[in-house]
C-alpha cells in the first residue's frame, strides 16, 4: 500500500489558525503549572477519558460504573466491564511506550483487548470490510504486508518535521484506514495520538480529549469517512485540532487549584531535577507567591525529607532527595 495515500493532506487557513491558538494556549498551561494533573481533578478526567473512549465505539456503560471500575478494577461482571478496566490499564501504561515502535504499538493492543479478542495483540490476516455507518463497505482494506505498512506508518511519525499536533492527528487516521487489528482500531488509534502528543506536552497525559471527540461523535465519523473518500486528511485534522483546541479552553476555564506546600514543591521538582536551587530558583517557577511562604515551602519540605538544604540565609542550596522525584 502507498504510505502517501494515507498520510495526505491539504493545508487551509483553519488549520494554521488552530495551530496557532492551541500553541498560545499550551503555554498558558504551562505557565500556570497545569501540564500537571491537579490532584482534585485527576480521577474525574481519567473518568472521562475511559468513558468516552469507548462510548464513540457505541459503548452504553454509563460514567457511574465507569467510575466505579476504575477505583475498583477488580469488580469485572462482563465484557462491558472488561473494556473499561482495560482502557484504564493502557492508559496507565501509556507513558511507559514507546508510540514510533510497533511492538509497543501492539502490545497496547494485546492490553486494551484482553479477554475481548482471540488475536489481541497480534495483526489480522485477513482483509477487512471499511464501514462508517451505511451498511455497504466504503472499500476493503487489504492485510498483505501490514506489518510493514504500519511500521512505514510509524516511521513516518517519527521523521515528520511538520509540528507534533499535525502528525499526531495524521497517526491517527493512518491507523484508522489501515485497521492493522481485527478489531480495536478507533480506541487504539485514539489512544496513540494522546501518546504521541504526551511526548511534547505532558497536559496531553490527562486530557480528556476523548471526551469532546464524543460530544460531536457523528462530525467525527463523517470526517474520518471523507478523509477516506478523498485521500485527503486535512480535513479530519482540522476536526481534531478543533477538539484539542476545546479541551485546552475548558481546562483553562477552571479556576487555579489551590495548592499546598507539597503539591507546589512536587511540580518544582519534576521539572528542575536533581540540580541544587535557591530559593529564588522557586520564587522565579511560583512567582504568585511572596518571599516568607517560599521559604516555609522549603522549611517544610526539608523537615519532610524531600529535600536537603547546605548553606545559611540566602545562600542557602537546595537539592532533592532521588526518592523524591
Amino acid at each position: 500500500m502507498d504510505l502517501g495515500s494515507v498520510t495526505y493532506y491539504s493545508i487551509d487557513p483553519r488549520m494554521l489558525h488552530l495551530l496557532a491558538t492551541i500553541h498560545h494556549r499550551l503555554g498558558e498551561v504551562h505557565a500556570r503549572h497545569l501540564h500537571r494533573c491537579p490532584p482534585a481533578l485527576e480521577k474525574a478526567y481519567r473518568v472521562s477519558s475511559v468513558h468516552a473512549t469507548l462510548a464513540i465505539e457505541g459503548s452504553e456503560v454509563d460514567m457511574l460504573p465507569v467510575a466505579e471500575l476504575v477505583s475498583r478494577p477488580s469488580q469485572v461482571q462482563g465484557p462491558a466491564d472488561l473494556e473499561v478496566v482495560n482502557t484504564h490499564r493502557v492508559l496507565e501504561l501509556l507513558p511507559h511506550l514507546d508510540p514510533f515502535l510497533a511492538n509497543d504499538l501492539r502490545q497496547a493492543h494485546a492490553v486494551l483487548m484482553h479477554g475481548l479478542a482471540l488475536d489481541a495483540g497480534h495483526y489480522r490476516t485477513g482483509p477487512m470490510d471499511v464501514l462508517y455507518g451505511d451498511p455497504e463497505p466504503l472499500r476493503v482494506a487489504p492485510a498483505i504486508d501490514l506489518p510493514a505498512t504500519v511500521q512505514d506508518l510509524l516511521r513516518f511519525a517519527e521523521d515528520d518535521d511538520f509540528p507534533p499536533l499535525i502528525t499526531s492527528c495524521v497517526l491517527h487516521f493512518g491507523l484508522i484506514y489501515l485497521r492493522p487489528f481485527a478489531a480495536g482500531n478507533g480506541r487504539l488509534a485514539r489512544l496513540w495520538q494522546k501518546r504521541l502528543l504526551m511526548r511534547h506536552w505532558d497536559v496531553f497525559s490527562f486530557l480528556p480529549v476523548e471526551a469532546f471527540i464524543l460530544n460531536t461523535a457523528p462530525a467525527y465519523h463523517a470526517s474520518l469517512e471523507y478523509a477516506d473518500r478523498r485521500g485527503d486528511c486535512g480535513g479530519f485534522i482540522t476536526y481534531l485540532l478543533e477538539r484539542i483546541d476545546e479541551a485546552l479552553a475548558e481546562l483553562l476555564a477552571e479556576p487555579d487549584p489551590v495548592r499546598k506546600a507539597p503539591d507546589r514543591m512536587a511540580t518544582f521538582l519534576q521539572q528542575w531535577g536533581v540540580r541544587p536551587f535557591r530559593r529564588k530558583d522557586y520564587l522565579a517557577f511560583f512567582p504568585e507567591l511572596s518571599t516568607a511562604t517560599a521559604t516555609r515551602d522549603l522549611a517544610e519540605s526539608c523537615r519532610a525529607g524531600r529535600i536537603t538544604s547546605a548553606g545559611e540565609r540566602r545562600a542557602t542550596r537546595y537539592t532533592a532527595r532521588t526518592a523524591a522525584l
